[in-house]
């Protein structure tokens, strides 16, 4: 049975649309590594102010995934009651117009991977129960984390454990993630599949040289309140006092000026701290081959892809303990700070850059850690062993 090619339907709460270039976009690289071994149709339902009609559909192919974009138009109404009513008629016409379409390209669907719990789960369940098509869900929110200090409502936590009860397996994308949700009252049947790396692009250079200033670089939203960009910028500054020997890189899409404005008024901007804008992958896997270290240094965390994208061109990392992020950085792929204590993080700098000039890493052996269980390929034959062990008890 396990040589029989899967029909999946992956459903999602976040995925790339036209709203949301790069929401969930690592959603998607899990679709596109379930996809190596299976039929893959990925149905994504999305609120756009923009639509003429009612109800919009888009479908594409894309890296072996076909795609399911509805999009139904946003609700905006002055009764709030009326307004929540309209949107639930919406939203179900719209995922029923995509599971009919779903339906009408596959002969069968053999299983439903749902991506995020709430509130959208509630679609696989009722799947499962029209359909009798059993269901795994994945889950990547940091909304269950402790310090986002989100209350889970009586509503919310029913429906949850509810969902969550008559899924075949729950995979959280690290083991922290998976005790935070417990923690909240949902219970199943976990385990855990991490997040996805493509190591074709993601990979180290042959030849790296050391050159005379050590490149930190860091990726993100930029969003201080949860990356601590200026813990960061005030440690930069603190080590540029002794010594002249390094750069850090910030780049991401969010607002650059309140950053640039604290770098300036700590006398590093352009001279020790330096920032842009938005990269493609490529690009980003560029600059990280171009790096010696990435730098994290965030107040929550799950398990950031950028992290095991780090590891996967064979950079060390030097980040704060929150998350799923010990449970893979270790000595030997980088060095873990207190979360928001910056006289630790000024020190862990400052011994990066002397054990990166000592060639202390094994670039090697960081990206060969990525590749055995980041990359599509382990990705994918988890994912496969789950879905056969779900359907085995199905039957």
């Amino acid at each position: 049975m396990k040589d029989k090619k899967l029909n999946i339907l992956f459903l999602s709460g976040w995925y790339p649309n036209r709203v949301a270039p790069t929401l969930g976009n690592f959603v998607q690289k899990h679709a596109e590594a379930v996809a190596m071994h299976s039929n893959v149709i990925v149905l994504n339902v999305c609120a756009d102010r923009s639509c003429k009609e009612t109800v919009e559909v888009a479908e594409s192919w894309l890296n072996n995934v076909y795609t399911i974009n509805v999009y139904y138009k946003k609700v905006d109404h002055n009764i709030p009651v009326l307004s929540q009513f309209q949107k639930l008629i919406r939203i179900t016409r719209a995922y029923q117009l995509g599971i009919n379409i779903a339906l009408t390209k596959l002969e069968r669907i053999d299983l439903v991977h749902h991506n995020i719990l709430f509130p959208s789960g509630i679609v696989a369940f009722l799947i499962k129960k029209k359909y009798k098509i059993p269901y795994i869900i994945t889950e990547h929110s940091t909304r269950y984390l402790p310090l986002k200090n989100i209350k889970i409502g009586a509503i919310e936590r029913f429906i949850s454990s509810k969902v969550a009860s008559a899924a075949g397996f729950i995979t959280p994308v690290s083991d922290d993630l998976k005790t935070a949700m417990i923690q909240k009252g949902i219970n199943g049947n976990y385990k855990i599949v991490y997040n996805v790396v493509d190591t074709k692009v993601f990979h180290p250079t042959l030849n790296q040289t050391t050159s005379s200033k050590i490149k930190f670089l860091h990726i993100s939203t930029l969003d201080d309140a949860q990356k601590n960009i200026s813990g960061m910028l005030r440690a930069t500054a603190e080590l540029s006092k002794t010594r002249h020997d390094f750069e850090c890189y910030f780049i991401g899409d969010g607002d650059t000026s309140p950053h640039k404005q604290t770098a300036k008024e700590l006398n590093i901007l352009d001279s020790f701290a330096f920032f842009e804008g938005t990269k493609t992958t490529a690009q980003i896997a560029e600059l990280m081959r171009n790096a010696h270290c990435f730098l994290l240094f965030s107040n929550y965390e799950n398990l950031p892809v950028v992290i095991i994208e780090a590891f996967a061109t064979g950079l060390p990392v030097v980040s704060s303990n929150v998350g799923g992020i010990a449970e893979h950085l270790n000595e030997e792929r980088g060095i873990l700070v207190r979360k928001g204590d910056e006289k630790t993080l000024l020190q862990a700098m400052n011994q990066m850059i002397d054990a990166v000039k000592a060639r202390r890493y094994n670039n090697e052996d960081i990206a060969r850690y990525a590749a055995n269980h980041f990359s599509y390929e382990a990705i994918s034959e988890n994912f496969h062993d789950l879905y056969h062990q779900t359907l085995t008890r199905h039957v």
